[in-house]
């Protein structure tokens, strides 16, 4: 199972991977040179930049799921020692506290 866990967060994370390099090839493409359409522009920006944010915090995460499945204390909570519910863990995978310790 542990296995299987780190090839599919694996996968997401070289997914991410390839989401934050398609916003740099965008931001490196330049800006046009009309002010309406740079208004515009600087909108999608802002947008790019919270997308890229959310994929780097959320490789972070599962790579530090991984480090965890091998080090044998993936599913463990951090702060009271307990399993983590499993339905937690599929809905947040990278998950270090159980539910009583994330309140």
């Amino acid at each position: 199972m542990s296995e299987l866990l780190k090839v599919e967060f694996t996968k997401r994370i070289v997914e991410l991977q390839s989401r934050v390099n398609s916003i740099h090839q965008d931001f490196a493409e330049g800006r046009n040179a009309d002010w309406s359409e740079q208004a515009g522009e600087r909108e999608n920006d802002e947008v790019l930049n919270a997308l890229e944010v959310e994929a780097k915090i959320e490789i972070q995460q599962l790579s530090n799921a991984i480090t965890r499945i091998e080090n044998g204390s993936y599913g463990i909570c951090q702060d009271c020692g307990e399993d983590i519910a499993t339905e937690r863990l599929k809905v947040q995978p990278a998950a270090t506290k159980c539910i009583r310790c994330a309140d």
